[in-house]
């Protein structure tokens, strides 16, 4: 129980050494975060709308029979393995 209350005392002692940002640059770098996160997010939605787009295109541009659709990702599996199992 010592050494627990030890290392706590050594955490707060460490935490008052610690040089803490003003509020001006706290507001700042929330700022930054927020501005990365935002554009991180509409890149990704972009990014993931085009793949929709291309893959809808080539859907429309190579259409699948009913026969063959639900082996297509078997048969795709199958050829890249060789043929054997």
């Amino acid at each position: 129980m010592n050494k627990i209350g030890k290392y706590f005392r050594g955490v707060a002692e460490e935490a008052k050494r610690v040089r803490w940002p003003d509020s001006k640059l706290l507001w700042k770098s929330v700022a930054i975060v927020l501005t990365i996160t935002i554009v991180t997010a509409l890149s990704i939605t972009l990014f993931d709308w085009m793949a929709i787009q291309i893959n809808r295109a080539f859907d429309i541009a190579f259409p699948k029979d009913s026969s063959s659709a639900s082996n297509t990702a078997a048969a795709m599996l199958f050829h890249l393995i060789g043929g054997k199992f």
